[in-house]
């Protein structure tokens, strides 16, 4: 699970901010409590003194006076305990997390709970360039698409039938090492359906990167050209659990554009990482566009969802006219 160290930094440091605010919660619960029960102050002195003189009597070999120092400060503990028992005082700050007690870290790895952070912050980076709340499987409508039966005896309703059950099951079996490849006209519900597919995975905890292939590309360009030698967008892009190309093709087509779209697919796929790609063009126009390596590697390892039917934002836009 491969977050960007942007949103992991994040993750950490709201954990972080969780840890700081429950110890200062803690602590102002102690000071309320130590207030009231004046004694307590005492009693800590106490053993305070007496701890340091029993250190000092073993370390001297008196085992006589250590003794008599030990029942001494045992005495001392249960005195105390006895008032906190009274206070209901918590034992220590209270921790959102019980397994890494809000620290980011179990057993030297990150801790669930911050991998689950990391995943909630980036829904909601994403939320916000793109309409997820409202694009999930559940209200892909399918009624938008004809019945009416092509020259292969296939209807867009049935097609497009298929197609979503083939997004369910991917979903459903991530993390598999699958790919898709939505190809079709515009407004067939390509973008819905690859949004569709971020809620599920986000939901399950996953990285997902998403962006047109434009965008990305001028980002990975950037970064290639940058002096800094920074590599965290190609790093980003070669790692999240799931990246989606959006609109492939649209792009303004260059010798490092191929490249670069090369790369990321061959990387991805050598790496087993899943990909969901859309675009307008036909694999024989992918094939023209991008070269035999990147079509031969999609043709081999990605399923192919054809979408066709009519350009459902103008048949809502008509129903809207009425």
């Amino acid at each position: 699970m491969a977050f960007s160290n942007e949103i992991l930094l994040e993750a950490l440091n709201e954990v972080s901010a969780r840890r700081k605010n429950a110890e200062k919660t803690f602590q102002q619960v102690c000071d309320e409590i130590y207030q009231r029960y004046p004694e307590l102050s005492e009693i800590d002195a106490q053993l305070k003194i007496k701890n340091s003189k029993l250190a000092l009597v073993i370390f001297s070999g008196d085992t006589k006076t250590a003794e008599s120092l030990r029942q001494e400060v045992t005495e001392l503990n249960n005195h105390k305990n006895e008032i906190l028992a009274k206070t209901h005082m918590p034992k220590a700050p209270a921790a959102t997390c019980e397994s890494c007690h809000d620290t980011g870290y179990c057993n030297g790895k990150l801790c669930e709970c911050v991998k689950a952070l990391a995943s909630k912050l980036q829904y909601s980076r994403l939320s916000g360039d793109m309409p997820l709340s409202s694009c999930t499987f559940d209200n892909f409508a399918l009624s938008f698409y004809s019945e009416e039966k092509n020259e292969h005896g296939v209807s867009p309703k049935r097609q497009m039938t298929a197609v979503l059950k083939a997004c369910r099951s991917f979903c459903e079996s991530f993390p598999n090492g699958q790919n898709i490849l939505f190809t079709g006209h515009s407004g067939l519900g390509k973008t819905h359906l690859s949004l569709s597919i971020v809620n599920e995975i986000l939901a399950k905890g996953h990285s997902v990167i998403y962006g047109s292939a434009q965008n990305l590309i001028n980002e990975v360009n950037r970064e290639t050209f940058d002096r800094s030698g920074s590599t965290d967008k190609i790093d980003s892009l070669n790692s999240c659990d799931l990246l989606i190309l959006d609109d492939l093709g649209a792009e303004f087509s260059t010798q490092l554009s191929v490249s670069c779209v090369y790369n990321i697919i061959n990387t991805r796929m050598m790496k087993g990482l899943s990909t969901v790609i859309s675009t307008n063009l036909d694999i024989k126009q992918i094939s023209d566009t991008y070269g035999e390596r990147v079509a031969s590697r999609i043709i081999g390892s990605y399923s192919i969802c054809p979408c066709f039917g009519s350009d459902i934002r103008l048949i809502k836009a008509k129903k809207a006219l009425k």
